[in-house]
């Protein structure tokens, strides 16, 4: 059984929606590019200002997606420029 709902949106409200979803697209779009691109985790670390062993500390919890190349710890450019170490924080 299928269900519809109807929304009503002034103006603004209309346009804030677009906004919030073409500024997710383009954050995809944008991420995307760099999947496939591996950085070390004092690279991850500058990005977020944070010391390397908190990177490697989150990896080894396997919190922070990663892959080993030899002793290295590699991690996806996309996947550190999108994780939140200062969220996650206020978490734990």
């Amino acid at each position: 059984m299928e269900s519809e709902i109807t929304y009503k949106l002034n103006q603004h409200d209309f346009e804030t929606v677009i906004d919030r979803k073409l500024e997710k697209l383009s954050r995809e779009t944008v991420l995307s590019r760099f999947r496939d691109r591996l950085v070390s985790a004092d690279t991850v670390a500058e990005i977020h200002g944070i010391h390397r062993d908190t990177v490697i500390r989150y990896a080894k919890a396997k919190i922070l997606p990663h892959e080993m190349k030899g002793k290295l710890y590699k991690f996806s450019l996309a996947t550190a420029l999108e994780f939140d170490f200062h969220e996650l924080k206020k978490q734990l």
